[in-house]
């Protein structure tokens, strides 16, 4: 009877403990953006033109903005008709003296 009752309870151990170890994908992937994000922090900056809107900033950016920076050109993309984000260069964010970039700028455009 003993014999029965220990492995009905190692049983249950078993499971609960492989169900405990899993982790969804999706947090998974949301904690790698989010160490991304970290990393990145001060070497990237989105520009908001002509509004004073709170920027949306998702997480998924931060893949396009690493696999984006080049190693001696400022690249822009555009999130939206009147956000985008600026990517110095490596050379730029390595210079001795690289000040970190705010995250959010708003730009007033010199268009008419």
């Amino acid at each position: 009877m003993k014999k029965g009752y220990l492995i009905c309870l190692l049983c249950i151990f078993s499971v609960c403990k492989n169900y405990a170890q899993e982790i969804p994908k999706e947090k998974l992937e949301s904690k790698r953006l989010m160490s991304l994000s970290t990393q990145l922090e001060g070497t990237y900056q989105v520009q908001i033109i002509n509004s004073r809107e709170k920027p949306t900033i998702p997480l998924t950016i931060m893949d396009s903005i690493q696999l984006k920076r080049q190693q001696n050109e400022t690249v822009y993309f555009w999130l939206k008709s009147n956000t985008r984000v600026m990517i110095p260069s490596y050379s730029v964010i390595n210079k001795q003296g690289f000040s970190p970039l705010e995250r959010v700028k708003y730009i007033a455009s010199t268009k008419e």
